[in-house]
């Protein structure tokens, strides 16, 4: 008797747990279900191989699925690159939580969405694996703000230089015109050429050929600088295109006394990177360099341009002897539209979009300044190992 008295005890307690149990994941589940339903993140979870068994609003909204299409389908499959986003969700599975400043979905539309995301393990009451959550916020406009403003500062900067650029086609172009009238009254009264007319008109003609090159690469330099494009990883040299950047800041540096000194590594310094968007940094650094020496009203003006090979990568360093940078202008000089140039001589967005610039493609940029001493801007770029 006493032993059934406990078992109806024990029955009641157990179905009493089990009632709460009850109670309890059904809660959790109203919980979960008010969160996919209004979240505007994309927010999925996957079983233990990886094939999806929720789908947030959220999600559906940004990759254009609705739930019933992508339930039961591999998680990878919706990454533009599979490969890579199964490498992260081993990770996750190993970690037991992992995050990513980027990735890419692609939208049921076929364009790109650019995501956060964060993957954390779902784990039971017994410690056992059962599946993945992934969180992920939808960041494509911030990276279509992010580009538009690279392209706006490249335009930006294109105007300002636009009036020293077209001064100094001026220049080879009277030139070709004045040996083009020349060469052609020569070719009109000379019936039969002797040797010094031959000689002269050879010479005009090398002129002609001389300026006409002179004009068509100052111009590639511009359309150069300014075009549109995606981004691209290739192999050059950045010596070369240091001298390029300031071959295309000539027309700024013509009529002053500052002396620009290329201070290279001995060794030649290979990398791989983004050249067009490298150059953009560089012809920002070097032009507040310009300005900074200028404002300064010092006859001995200086830009030094060093290069360093690093255990890591390259250092590249744009020093210059201006006035510094002031102490209250130094926390806000990577701010967006933060600027201590006068109007019209500063967009505010250069410093800002160089940081961005270089931190995407993986490296660092960062300054040293002393008041009257000068300020040194240093580019820290990683080679692949």
């Amino acid at each position: 008797m006493e032993s059934t008295k406990s078992l109806s005890s024990e029955l009641t307690k157990v179905t009493r747990e089990v009632a709460s149990y009850k109670i309890e994941l059904d809660q959790t589940r109203k919980y979960l279900h008010c969160v996919l339903q209004n979240s505007t993140d994309i927010i999925f979870m996957t079983e233990i191989t990886g094939l999806l068994v929720s789908f947030s609003k959220g999600a559906e909204k940004a990759l254009g699925y609705a739930m019933e299409e992508v339930i039961g389908r591999p998680v990878k499959d919706l990454s533009e690159d599979a490969e890579s986003f199964e490498a992260l969700m081993v990770k996750s599975r190993l970690k037991g939580n992992v995050s990513a400043p980027e990735i890419h979905f692609r939208h049921k539309d076929g364009t790109r969405v650019h995501c956060h995301i964060s993957l954390m393990e779902l784990i039971n009451r017994e410690d056992n694996r059962v599946g993945t959550i992934g969180v992920c916020q939808d960041i494509t406009r911030w990276k279509k703000l992010q580009e538009d403003l690279v392209q706006i500062d490249r335009l930006a900067e294109m105007g300002r230089i636009a009036s020293g650029v077209a001064h100094e086609i001026n220049n080879p172009l009277a030139i070709i015109n004045e040996a083009s009238g020349w060469a052609e009254e020569v070719i009109t009264d000379a019936k039969g050429l002797n040797p010094d007319d031959r000689e002269e008109l050879k010479e005009t003609v090398r002129k002609i050929n001389l300026q006409t090159r002179r004009c068509r690469n100052i111009t590639h330099k511009l359309l150069d600088f300014v075009r549109d494009s995606a981004p691209t990883r290739a192999e050059f040299d950045i010596h070369s295109l240091l001298k390029d950047t300031v071959d295309l800041l000539r027309p700024e540096l013509k009529h002053t006394a500052i002396e620009v000194e290329f201070a290279f590594s001995q060794e030649s310094l290979p990398i791989t990177s983004d050249p067009r968007l490298l150059e953009q940094v560089f012809v920002n650094l070097v032009t507040n360099a310009i300005h900074a020496v200028l404002e300064n009203g010092k006859g001995n003006g200086h830009i030094k341009i060093q290069t360093i090979r690093t255990d890591s990568g390259v250092d590249v360093s744009i020093e210059d002897n201006g006035g510094g940078i002031p102490e209250e202008a130094r926390a806000s000089i990577f701010t967006l539209f933060y600027t201590t140039k006068p109007p019209g001589k500063g967009t505010g967005l250069g410093l800002s979009i160089c940081r961005n610039i270089v931190k995407n493609l993986g490296g660092e940029l960062s300054y040293q300044s002393k008041i009257g001493a000068g300020t040194t801007f240093t580019i820290s770029i990683p080679t692949p190992k």
